[in-house]
């Protein structure tokens, strides 16, 4: 059971960033100017694929305000990708641009307007090629080659556990669908930008809003062919990043090679358009899954064939493929499961990491899946999901560890929540309820053969606790999150925190934030950080207090004997005797390796790599206007197993942010790409939910307390996402007893179902 006796943890905590973004004062990229700096602005293609003929830079040098114009011509030719054995991007295109977007030329100047003006002086000559924009069709033997490579298939995945065939031999129910998830983009209201700045010794200094400053810095390096050591990643506050930041992407080598050229900083913002059109989505997936069930409703096997479009170049896909299938194989107890899949090129603008790592698309298509599998064998979804529920514990048959589990107990408080049986039983007309669980990491992933983090605290004479830690906030409440975890280890109040989060040449390696790894690999790092200065800490106030440092009671920022609490003494006064009596200052280190279980091989890896999986189950009643195809959502209940919560408010609204995202990728978002170009560039013709969409969102936290993590928790970011849209497509064909394969799921496409339907 918890502990019931925290001073901070599983407190609703204001965050610690809260005032100065309210209030204006925090500090974004994109509000930095520095001394003598230039404005830089990128020339991109406006063909899909084309040869680069002839680049004339005469009339953009001539123009008043010009400082530097560059091509391929001027920057290192080293290739880039996240993944290095497959990199194909160079940071200009040299002999062949290959979406609409791709970088050719790039000037800085000394407002925007001028550099704008002198992207328009650049004199490009092209040959239009051949372009392929669908990924099945890119997989034909005679299909344009986006790459100069045999063929368009990018990368191969293939994985497969038991005897599949054979079981579906023995399944009394089969179903066999194919399901389409389409481009989105991640819709920051912080647009990508940067801020590169050389110094006289030939440093380069980039001021980014990534979510992975240290992996940055070395994709930086790779790509300019510098020392890492002449590197410095600063990162300011971020307006959004749900996965878009977490890979370089050419903005900042260009700024740099700029800086270089002209010896100023130079900024580089996004408009935008430029975001919609060019900035890296979320992977489009194309989904034939089959699964058979006994007519107890005991799932036996599921199969997945999936081809994602990659895009003209290659960033996250391969992880994402990776990551899709170990879900796909970890959600319920199902014992013969296999995945193949393929990333192709296409002549688009490729993806990225989005919150949920191809989960959710994958999550979509076996989650309503379920539902038809339900229907054929005349039981209750949540009957059918009980039958073959993850259990606390356990080890599945393709090797996942399975500690803390609330799937169970999640399905039952939604259930009652939403009011499931009663609203099952007596249905309204056009009204229906639908449900989807889902699996995800709690804790990151082993992928690159390790998963830790450093933490280091030290603790002022007046008594401010500072922490340095890697985790980085991108308004997920990270920086709150630490610092609560290092003062309930340390004994201190909140108020006496402050977090330093935001520079390499500061920080601790670490990997990033993404992967809802931040509150367990780097809260681990900073509780054993905390825990180290404890130490330090009572010993001192042994000597001060004549006291046996185990017998000492660390809370409020005050030492005391336990059982004599007026024998005590302020930690303030502790750190003054210990720097002016001892000549020494008090500190800790925190280093926390993710280990692997016993046993487990990280070379064969796999399901291994994943330290801790977070449950959760979401509901959806829905109502459809028939006259209108409208979907209407009136509620969605979100149960989530988050382990301890560090800071519930915190965690629900992660969670509520995700249902809205993943309520926009059921019913509204899609980037419309016509030939390779994006036709919806803004706002108001790109539809994300507002206000007046969203639905009654009821969050209930299922505590379950994870042995590994940080007092117990684990991961929410990214879950809160991933069983929304299935919950609602399962409550459309509760509601008016069509399927919908194909997100969104738009009112011409209800409208068009309800005309076309039997009577």
């Amino acid at each position: 059971m918890m502990n019931k006796d925290f001073a901070v943890i599983g407190k609703n905590v204001p965050r610690i960033d809260s005032i100065p973004k309210v209030t204006g004062e925090a500090r974004y990229t994109c509000d930095l100017k520095l001394p003598g700096m230039l404005w830089g602005a990128i020339l991109r293609s406006p063909h899909p694929h084309a040869k680069i003929l002839r680049v004339n830079l005469e009339r953009a040098k001539g123009l008043t305000g010009v400082r530097a114009v560059i091509t391929a011509e001027d920057v290192p030719q080293n290739r880039f990708s996240f993944i290095q054995a497959l990199a194909d991007k160079n940071i200009f295109c040299r002999e062949e641009a290959r979406y609409i977007g791709d970088e050719i030329a790039a000037v800085a100047a000394v407002d925007r307007d001028t550099a704008e003006e002198a992207l328009q002086l650049i004199e490009v000559e092209y040959e239009p090629l051949p372009a392929v924009f669908d990924p099945e069709a890119a997989m034909a033997p005679d299909a344009p080659r986006v790459h100069d490579r045999e063929n368009n298939i990018v990368y191969e995945f293939h994985k497969s556990f038991g005897e599949v065939d054979k079981a579906f031999e023995l399944c009394d129910v089969v179903c066999e669908d194919r399901y389409l998830t389409h481009q989105l983009a991640h819709c920051c209201m912080e647009t990508s930008n940067c801020i590169a700045q050389v110094d006289s010794s030939g440093g380069l200094t980039l001021y980014v809003n990534t979510q992975a400053p240290h992996t940055q810095r070395q994709e930086l390096a790779r790509i300019l062919g510098l020392p890492i050591g002449k590197i410095r990643v600063v990162n300011s506050n971020m307006g959004g990043g749900f996965g878009s930041k977490l890979v370089m992407d050419m903005k900042g080598p260009i700024a740099a090679c700029l800086s270089m050229r002209t010896n100023k900083p130079v900024k580089i913002i996004n408009s935008r358009q430029e975001e919609f059109s060019t900035a890296k989505t979320r992977y489009p997936y194309i989904m034939d899954i089959k699964v058979g069930a006994t007519k107890e409703g005991r799932i036996l096997s599921r199969q997945a064939r999936v081809i994602v479009d990659n895009g003209a170049y290659n960033d996250k896909g391969p992880s994402t493929l990776s990551f899709a299938s170990m879900m796909f194989n970890v959600l319920y107890d199902v014992p013969n499961t296999q995945f193949d899949a393929c990333l192709v090129y296409t002549n688009k603008q490729f993806g990225t990491a989005f919150r949920g790592f191809g989960n959710p698309q994958i999550a979509f298509a076996t989650e309503c899946q379920l539902d038809d599998l339900a229907k054929r064998l005349k039981m209750d979804p949540i009957e059918l999901r009980m039958k073959n529920l993850n259990k606390p514990n356990s080890m599945t048959t393709h090797g996942a560890r399975i500690t803390s589990c609330g799937m169970q107990e999640c399905m039952e408080v939604s259930a009652k929540a939403i009011g499931w049986s009663e609203k099952r039983r007596e249905p309204k007309k056009f009204r229906g309820i639908g449900m989807a669980n889902m699996v995800h990491s709690g804790a990151g992933s082993r992928y690159y053969g390790f998963n830790s983090n450093d933490a280091f605290v030290k603790i002022a004479d007046d008594g401010t606790v500072t922490l340095i830690t890697s985790a980085l906030d991108m308004g997920q409440g990270a920086q709150t999150t630490m610092a609560q975890i290092v003062a309930e280890e340390l004994g201190v109040k909140m108020e006496s925190l402050k977090v330093l989060t935001n520079d390499t040449d500061l920080t601790p390696y670490d990997l990033g934030s993404y992967g809802s790894r931040a509150t367990f690999i780097c809260g681990n790092a900073a509780k054993l950080a905390a825990r180290d200065a404890r130490k330090e800490l009572v010993f001192v106030a042994g000597e001060m207090l004549e006291a046996n440092p185990e017998d000492l009671v660390v809370k409020n920022g005050v030492v005391h004997v336990a059982g004599s609490p007026g024998k005590s003494i302020p930690v303030a006064e502790i750190v003054q005797y210990s720097v002016s009596k001892k000549g020494s200052s008090i500190s800790g280190r925190g280093h926390f390796v993710d280990t692997l279980a016993s046993g487990a091989d990280i070379t064969a890896g796999y399901l291994t790599h994943i330290p801790t999986f977070a449950f959760a189950t979401q509901m959806a009643e829905v109502e459809v206007d028939p006259e209108t195809g409208k979907v209407k959502v009136l509620k969605i209940v979100a149960a989530h197993d988050t382990g301890t919560a560090i800071n519930p408010v915190s965690a629900e609204g992660q969670i509520e942010g995700g249902v809205v995202q993943g309520f926009g990728y059921a019913l509204m978002e899609k980037l419309s790409v016509k030939d390779g170009r994006v036709e919806n560039i803004s706002f108001l013709d790109y539809k994300i939910p507002n206000s007046g969409d969203i639905p009654d969102i009821e969050t209930i936290l299922v505590e379950t307390e994870d042995p590994d993590g940080p007092f117990g928790a684990k991961g929410v970011g990214e879950p809160g996402l991933v069983p929304t849209a299935p919950a609602i497509v399962n409550a459309i064909y509760d509601a008016i007893g069509v399927r919908f394969k194909e997100l969104p799921v738009t009112p011409e496409q209800v409208l068009k179902a309800l005309r076309d339907r039997p009577r």
